[in-house]
């Protein structure tokens, strides 16, 4: 299955998300505990193999976000005691990241050859040129090295949730089923999905819509008609008690370098 058809012009991206940065992080869902810390079990477990056995202390994994953005995940990864570097194309986002950081594109790192033992890319995947992509986290990534694509999606599985994404244009549904592609370097890849849900107001509904790439790069009669169906949709159509539970799934994918 493909990805979703949101559009590859990767310049553009570099400065999308900047001016909302703010409202990205506040508003966007941060990653199940368990799903992050199956990417990075599975990192040191690679590791310790290419090490003769010896169990590396998390401090001595080095990671690196790519398309980190406002650092969510990486800063996930961080609180796990890993050594986590964020590379993205747009300073601004950058600015709030808080982990030591780069300015630069998944096709084009800016790194050493084999310079880290993880390489992930959390809800950045689809802006890449994969193949171009794929060969860069391998050319980074130490013998034996893991990558990881980790999207968090509106779990469509609901009807209603898929009737809102429909209303909110969120351009992000990928079938359990799809897999990214990374490309000869890599192994057999293992995937995993993780439920949640985030507790939202309308107004964080119209907030989170916000931030989508449908919405920045509409003029104000668009958004003034999207944000009109979504209050609708959720006073009338579908009716919620406020809070209410949004529900997501996290898809991750693993791959060892071969």
């Amino acid at each position: 299955m493909a990805g979703p058809n949101i559009g590859r012009d990767i310049k553009h991206r570099g400065t999308l998300f900047g001016a909302s940065a703010d409202e990205y992080e506040r508003i966007r869902p941060g990653y199940p505990r368990a799903a992050v810390c199956a990417v990075a079990d599975h990192a040191m477990s690679a590791a310790a193999v290419e090490a003769g056995g010896e169990v590396l202390a998390p401090d001595k994994l080095r990671v690196l976000d790519v398309g980190s953005g406002t650092g969510k995940y990486g800063r996930a990864l961080a609180e796990l005691g890993l050594d986590v570097h964020a590379v993205d194309p747009d300073p601004a986002l950058l600015e709030i990241n808080q982990l030591p950081s780069t300015v630069g594109r998944a096709e084009e790192l800016p790194f050493a050859d084999a310079s880290f033992d993880l390489v992930v890319s959390a809800q950045a995947w689809h802006w890449f040129d994969a193949e171009a992509a794929s060969a860069e986290f391998a050319r980074v990534l130490k013998p034996g090295g893991v990558a990881a694509v980790v999207l968090n999606q509106l779990d469509v599985r609901h009807d209603w949730v898929m009737r809102l994404s429909r209303i909110m244009h969120a351009g992000d549904v990928y079938r359990p089923r799809w897999r990214p592609q990374l490309g000869t370097d890599f192994g057999p890849i293992q995937a995993r999905i993780d439920e949640f849900s985030v507790p939202m107001t309308i107004d964080d509904t119209v907030a989170l819509t916000a931030t989508r790439t449908y919405w920045l790069r509409s003029n104000d009669t668009v958004r003034a008609r999207v944000e009109d169906n979504l209050r609708g949709y959720l006073t009338e159509e579908h009716l919620v008690s406020e809070p209410f539970d949004l529900p997501y799934m996290c898809l991750t994918y693993m791959a060892q370098k071969q």
